[in-house]
């Protein structure tokens, strides 16, 4: 009853629409303080070589293949605070402080999407009245964030076969893409075949390697993942290498093309597959 009295409570106070992994301030039973929300600047890493008779030196920053540098983590405050009876205050310090050093989404602070990072729970201040009663307290939540904001997961839907499918990325910043391959293998005793599945993005490609062994008869569809991001491929939750001089692509924000296909489909019944990545801006 306690919890659920602090929630509304909450509820009414914040006016913030800002979010931890999802749920507003109110179930942590705290609310934003107004004015007291800053973020900072991200900062982009840059090189500059001195030369004698060169004004301003050259340019010997690191881009990505997209002409991007890389840019430094950036810090995000806000300053929240809890009120009531001491013990209702001290519950909504364990709640937020459930939450300090964790990975943790925070949301509300832009339209453009969600800030990661990890968070830290500063020190408490008590504010008490005249009698030495426990009235208010507030502290300061500071988020050690990536630079980018990450928007609502897209997906794009793939024809078969390595035909074209064209999308426009959103976002002000590259990003990732992730092959979904959903596989139906034929049924019963099949001579297993070396197979090859190859992803495409914007002409360059990349290829695992995996087995098709057969599928029993209540076998679910056999899944292969290829993450961009973290390098990745699994086939059936298990690794599998892709080829040796290949490398994972990166999308920039625009027009795009993608392709996937599988071979040889001896062993194969049926598949689909999609494509799904992250908008990622820049503000």
């Amino acid at each position: 009853m306690l919890t659920n009295h602090q929630r509304i409570r909450g509820l009414n106070l914040d006016k913030s629409h800002l979010t931890i992994d999802g749920k507003p301030l109110s179930d942590y039973a705290v609310f934003a303080v107004a004015g007291g929300i800053v973020i900072g600047e991200a900062k982009p890493v840059t090189m500059f070589q001195s030369a004698p008779g060169r004004s301003g030196g050259w340019d010997v920053t690191l881009d990505d293949q997209h002409g991007y540098p890389a840019v430094q983590r950036r810090e995000i405050t806000v300053q929240v605070a809890a009120t009531g009876d001491s013990m209702e205050i001290g519950e909504s310090k364990t709640l937020v402080g459930g939450y300090g050093g964790r990975n943790v989404r925070v949301g509300g602070l832009t339209d453009y999407g969600e800030f990661h990072g990890r968070l830290s729970v500063g020190a408490w201040e008590d504010n008490r009245d005249m009698m030495g009663t426990l009235k208010w307290s507030a502290c300061t939540l500071t988020l050690d964030a990536d630079p980018h904001t990450y928007g609502t997961m897209q997906r794009i839907d793939l024809p078969l076969d390595g035909k074209a499918a064209h999308a426009r990325i959103l976002g002000n910043r590259p990003t990732y893409p992730v092959l979904h391959q959903l596989v139906d293998e034929k049924v019963d005793d099949v001579t297993p075949v070396a197979t090859t599945h190859t992803f495409t993005v914007n002409n360059q490609s990349v290829r695992a390697y995996s087995t098709l062994k057969g599928a029993g008869l209540w076998d679910e569809t056999h899944e292969l993942l290829l993450d961009c991001e973290s390098r990745r491929t699994t086939w059936q939750g298990e690794a599998i290498p892709i080829a040796i001089d290949d490398d994972y692509p990166s999308m920039s924000p625009g027009p795009a093309t993608f392709a996937a296909t599988i071979t040889p489909k001896t062993n194969v019944k049926s598949y689909s597959q999609y494509v799904t990545y992250t908008p990622r801006w820049l503000i």
